[in-house]
């Protein structure tokens, strides 16, 4: 039955081709060698026939040479089969799958170099994402020139995974520069630890906020930080002496200090204690541009109005584990972040950051650090920046 159904179908095909002035025997309809992808009937042009030579050529009906068979592979993987005759027909039809049907040799092997290449973009974002979304925790310390000189190649050793590292006080005075502050950054790169950076803030009004974040982008000029940059505010003598602003002023002068930061194109954060997170800073449009570093010693927080991105659990008082760390001297502050900042920072640009991902690679983007406003961050990374679903509780 097979064998009779092959010869049906040959007696077809022949009886077509008779139609289209072919012969099956006689090749002399064959024209000057075409380089048109598709084209293994040589007349410039891609149609039935050179579906018809292909289908004819697997029946053992005829023989194609090798240079005219060659350009019956329209999907350019390498192998010509009845594959390449059905995505022919599929071009012809105008159906999908025509693969590089019709291209000149030239122009396919671009446009295959080019759809590799977007195919491993693809897959290389596909990661990322991935990386993202299944994050669940990371651990380590922020530390000050109060912290001497911390051997960071320990630091990792012991299991830490990133550094946030002050960078000074107050207005933008050299004088109130952190004076480890270049020597730790060098020291986590070299040690492969990530790294962001804090500012403790002593302004008590809106312009001095402008100053201390005009002292954070000085400092971090031709850096490239794979943490978040914290606005650190908390209660001390200094507001209490001066002056302590209403709750309204210094949710103003957090918000100025966050939205330069931001509008620099860095990552900002926020960190304070649960109280100034239930009082000036209960607000919600505070947070759309950056995160929430909460600061509560205890074996638990407290706080559950907004998600976290980072906890500082432990310092001087620490109720889950030493507040030291073996092989270094002294105490240390130590936090959990519950979001993969390197892999978001990278991804989307942040910190003077090259975008690793191809649809925040807009022009320009990355030249300056800054993110355009418009930027949409894609729905499966759940919020990237600001109220994103990563609390622990």
């Amino acid at each position: 039955m097979k064998k009779l159904l092959s010869v049906l179908l040959s007696i077809i095909i022949v009886m077509t081709m008779t139609v289209y002035g072919v012969s099956a025997l006689d090749d002399s309809a064959m024209t000057e060698e075409s380089t048109i992808v598709g084209d293994v009937f040589s007349d410039q042009e891609v149609d039935i026939l050179d579906v018809l030579y292909l289908q004819l050529h697997f029946s053992h009906i005829l023989t194609i040479e090798d240079t005219a068979l060659a350009l019956g592979d329209v999907d350019l993987d390498g192998t010509v089969d009845m594959t390449d005759a059905t995505r022919i027909q599929y071009s012809i039809a105008k159906l999908d799958g025509g693969g590089y049907t019709g291209m000149t040799t030239e122009q396919a092997s671009v446009q295959k170099q080019y759809d590799d290449a977007q195919l491993s973009q693809r897959e290389k974002e596909r990661q990322i994402i991935n990386e993202i979304e299944s994050f669940t925790r990371s651990k380590g310390v922020d530390i000050s020139e109060f912290n001497g000189n911390v051997d960071m190649n320990q630091l990792k050793k012991q299991g830490y995974d990133f550094v946030i590292i002050r960078l000074g006080y107050g207005s933008d005075q050299t004088d109130q520069d952190d004076s480890m502050f270049e020597t730790n950054v060098k020291k986590a790169e070299a040690a492969g630890l990530d790294w962001g950076a804090y500012i403790y803030s002593y302004a008590l009004t809106v312009n001095e906020a402008k100053s201390e974040a005009n002292h954070t982008l000085r400092m971090l000029r031709g850096k490239q930080p794979t943490m978040p940059i914290a606005f650190d505010w908390e209660d001390d003598n200094y507001k209490q002496r001066y002056g302590m602003p209403s709750n309204a002023t210094v949710r103003e002068i957090a918000r100025t200090y966050v939205n330069t930061i931001y509008n620099a194109g860095y990552y900002p954060m926020i960190y304070t204690g649960y109280y100034w997170l239930k009082g000036a800073f209960d607000d919600d449009t505070l947070f759309e541009h950056c995160d929430i570093w909460l600061a509560q010693w205890s074996t638990k927080y407290d706080y559950h109005d907004r998600p976290l991105g980072m906890w500082q659990y432990g310092g001087e008082t620490n109720y889950i584990e030493s507040p030291t760390i073996s092989g270094l001297s002294g105490i240390f502050d130590k936090n959990y972040s519950y979001k993969n900042y390197p892999m978001i920072i990278k991804a989307y640009g942040y910190n003077n950051h090259r975008p690793l991902l191809s649809s925040y690679a807009s022009t320009g983007a990355y030249d300056d650090g800054i993110v355009p406003d418009n930027v949409k961050l894609p729905a499966e990374c759940n919020g990237v920046m600001g109220d994103s679903l990563r609390n622990q509780y």
